[in-house]
């Protein structure tokens, strides 16, 4: 979802997406899976310079879950792999710039990409809920 001027001008950030942990119930089927979810697409040409992830309620009722996000060829460009048992503002990862893995001439999917380990798998989950946010820029809009 875009972000309005005033959220913008408050975050630094123009995009935002909610994943609940209903989202990914479906996403898995065992113990240990992956499910992705696609945040929605960049523009043709294109830059990530800014990334977090917010998780407002932590994710339970499974052993393990972590979370990535980044592109479609690159699924952890902006967040390396992070828990999601503790509600926590998770910062984009240290030492991550702008580089050939957040930037583009052609339009890709961002995504985050979830994943279970041990008992319960993605299908156990009980409770969970997070903001993604990303600032994708469009350079072909650049003067």
């Amino acid at each position: 979802t875009p972000l309005s001027e005033q959220e913008q001008a408050a975050t630094g950030f123009n995009y935002k997406a909610t994943v609940l942990y209903g989202d990914l119930i479906t996403a898995g089927t065992g113990a240990s899976d992956t499910g992705t979810i696609v945040l929605g697409n960049t523009p043709a040409k294109w830059y990530i310079d800014k990334a977090g992830v917010n998780i407002t309620t932590a994710f339970a009722g499974i052993t393990a879950a972590t979370v990535v996000v980044g592109t479609t060829t690159t699924t952890n460009a902006c967040i390396a792999s992070t828990s999601l048992l503790t509600a926590a503002w998770l910062p984009q990862a240290s030492g991550v710039a702008v580089s050939t893995n957040l930037t583009g001439v052609t339009a890709l999917s961002t995504v985050a990409v979830f994943t279970a380990a041990g008992t319960g798998g993605l299908a156990g989950l009980t409770a969970g809920a997070l903001n993604i946010y990303l600032r994708i820029k469009d350079t072909a809009t650049l003067p």
